[in-house]
């Protein structure tokens, strides 16, 4: 599990940079945009995607009959491909 979580947060970063590579001023844009939004309005954000992220993890899980890891998710692009 250790080598997955680490992998995780390796392509999450990953995908942050590239997004502030290419795309350095509409994120800027965005980051002053969200200034101006109350905390408690971005705490129900936040609450609001990590449910819909769990039921999506969720879902997942039991459609690769209870196995989450690299080589269901590949199994799972390839049915969906």
């Amino acid at each position: 599990m250790g080598i997955e979580l680490l992998t995780f947060l390796g392509l999450a970063l990953l995908a942050e940079g590239v997004l502030f590579a290419v795309f350095p001023k509409a994120l800027l844009r965005m980051m002053a945009e969200m200034s101006q939004i109350a905390p408690e309005r971005l705490r129900m954000m936040g609450l609001v995607s990590a449910v819909i992220g769990t039921a999506v993890l969720f879902i997942l899980v039991r459609a690769l009959g209870g196995t989450l890891g690299f080589a269901g998710l590949r199994a799972l692009i390839g049915t969906v491909v």
